[in-house]
């Protein structure tokens, strides 16, 4: 190797580490995921600044598959049970179905006991 060649990869080098300071203090797609997350979740699909957001967003999730797997699935499942509770009927408690009320503040137990 040349000096000059010496030179090429040192100042590569130092650009490489300047670039990547600079990208970890800016934190540039952070920002860029939320500009897209937010256009890709508020705008009409008609609309361009959806589709620019689109490929944003399907790089961000593609990304969190590829190096956070096991968090990625395990949101994920959570989400769906989540999501598959709220769906459930709700059921009230035997103990207070089984008391009616009369009006005023006051109740009668129906089932067993004293009234």
């Amino acid at each position: 190797m040349s000096d000059r060649d010496v030179l090429l990869v040192c100042i590569a080098l130092a650009c490489m580490w300047v670039g990547g300071y600079a990208t970890g203090r800016g934190r540039p797609v952070r920002a860029v995921v939320a500009w897209a997350d937010w256009h890709f979740t508020t705008a009409p699909r008609r609309s361009p600044r959806f589709w620019a957001a689109a490929p944003v967003v399907v790089a961000a999730v593609c990304c969190l598959w590829l190096f956070r797997p096991r968090r990625s699935l395990r949101n994920w499942r959570a989400w769906r049970e989540h999501d598959r509770r709220r769906a459930l009927p709700t059921q009230t408690p035997s103990r207070l179905s089984d008391r009616r009320d009369l009006g005023d503040g006051y109740t009668e137990i129906t089932s067993g006991g004293a009234t």
